[in-house]
């Protein structure tokens, strides 16, 4: 993912700059939120077996009826995140259920 793309669902009211790097600033409290959420989605992504292009995949199914996980999350915000989180999970644990 673009790093413009990754400022998004941080809540990122800046720009990155013309040499492209990433910008530094320091984290709202509702950034650092967003955050822990985001990390545990990655650990759910990476470790639970889920493929992490699945973020960035349209689905048809509800929640996301049409839109991406990473679009869903920005839309809905810190709900979206947690609908994704649980999702992710209860993934995991009906594949563990069949092992």
């Amino acid at each position: 993912m673009p790093d413009s793309a990754a400022l998004v669902p941080l809540d990122y009211s800046g720009k990155i700059g013309a040499s492209g790097k990433r910008p530094r600033f320091r984290f709202l409290p509702h950034q650092k939120q967003i955050t822990s959420y985001l990390k545990e989605i990655d650990v759910a992504t990476t470790g639970g077996g889920e493929v992490v292009s699945w973020l960035p995949k349209k689905i048809g199914a509800r929640p996301f009826e049409g839109r991406t996980p990473v679009e869903y999350m920005v839309k809905m915000g810190m709900d979206g995140m947690a609908e994704v989180l649980r999702l992710l999970t209860e993934a995991a644990l009906r594949r563990s259920l069949r092992k």
